[in-house]
């Protein structure tokens, strides 16, 4: 018994003797505890109705979305296109779509369960209303999901992938040896670099296959092309964040630790599981910032909503690109063979 008392005294020292590894065990707990309550102080986000208008500058249309004003179970949200409202229709994330109608009239789109909903719209619409129904997948909120999976995995692969094997190599003296070679350290990265790549595009080829077989998500080759573009882009972010983290950190455990505490907050801020506009006003500016959001809201346009245009594409990547200069940049600066 005194043995163990030893060593358990030993290690709850170890812990809190470390400024780091305290403030993770005893802070970050309590950190999560008040993410997850001021992400969820209004109630689950899936709580109200949400109903996508197509142009909301028509009369007719304005007028509809007034009548819907006073009720409280009902978000109203513009879209860009009707393909993009179909699109989240069809992923289970609008309970009904609103567009122009014949006329001085609206169209509501909606699917088989939401029939009886879409009667009620348009029993509280002062304007005439014609009611279509919609087929949907049934695997529609896993469709709105995939995106999500998508950049979480890839998130993952870049940080863990990067910042842990480096810790490690310094860790272990692996990197002081590198520097008694020739080897420039711009190509020791981009080896590190170009090996994850190569893995995790394998690992988004198989996650696609799967969503295909198994989900009925349906695939186009632009899509496709733009998936793996995009996927890239996101990589590189979040290789450059691993590798900026493992340049300020020598632990490698530590490392494993901070990248864990990161990892929640990405996840409930970066439309993962719902939209920002769900979340408080501060969580959703700073959600809409985040590299993992732009991957995120970037995938569904060219998975869900059918976008091509590379016009409305370029900017979400200009974002991403920048993210990962930035990251890559700070990584290079402060890169040293040994601490």
């Amino acid at each position: 018994m005194k043995a163990l008392f030893v060593l358990v005294r030993l290690r709850v020292y170890d812990v809190v003797r470390n400024r780091s590894s305290a403030a993770f065990v005893l802070l970050f707990p309590v950190i999560i505890t008040l993410v997850v309550g001021f992400v969820f102080m209004h109630g689950h986000p899936f709580e109200k109705r949400y109903v996508a208008v197509v142009g909301a500058e028509d009369a007719t249309i304005a007028r509809s979305v007034d009548a819907l004003s006073p009720f409280e179970e009902v978000r109203v949200g513009n879209e860009r296109s009707e393909a993009e409202a179909i699109g989240k229709l069809r992923a289970r994330m609008a309970s009904a779509v609103v567009t122009r109608g014949e006329g001085e009239g609206v169209r509501i789109v909606v699917g088989p369960r939401d029939q009886l909903f879409g009667r009620g719209l348009a029993g509280a619409l002062p304007v005439p209303a014609k009611l279509d129904v919609l087929e949907v997948p049934r695997w529609g909120y896993v469709h709105y999901l995939f995106p999500g999976l998508l950049t979480f995995s890839v998130m993952l692969s870049g940080l863990f992938g990067m910042g842990y094997p480096m810790a490690l190599y310094r860790q272990n003296l692996f990197l002081k040896k590198l520097a008694t070679t020739p080897l420039p350290r711009v190509t020791f990265v981009a080896a590190q670099v170009a090996a994850r790549t190569l893995l995790v595009l394998v690992q988004i080829a198989l996650l696609v296959l799967v969503a295909w077989l198994a989900f009925e998500m349906r695939f186009t080759f632009a899509s496709v092309a733009w998936l793996f573009a995009i996927a890239t882009l996101g990589l590189f972010v979040f290789l450059g964040a691993g590798f900026a983290l493992a340049c300020a950190i020598e632990n490698a455990d530590l490392v494993v630790d901070v990248i864990s505490a990161v990892n929640m907050p990405l996840v409930f801020l970066s439309e993962i599981f719902f939209p920002l506009e769900a979340l408080p006003r501060l969580l959703e500016v700073i959600g809409g910032i985040l590299p993992s959001t732009q991957m995120v809201r970037l995938l569904r346009a060219v998975l869900l909503y059918e976008v091509r245009d590379a016009g409305e594409i370029a900017l979400g990547c200009g974002v991403l690109a920048l993210w990962a200069a930035a990251m890559f940049a700070i990584s290079l600066r402060t890169f040293k063979w040994h601490g």
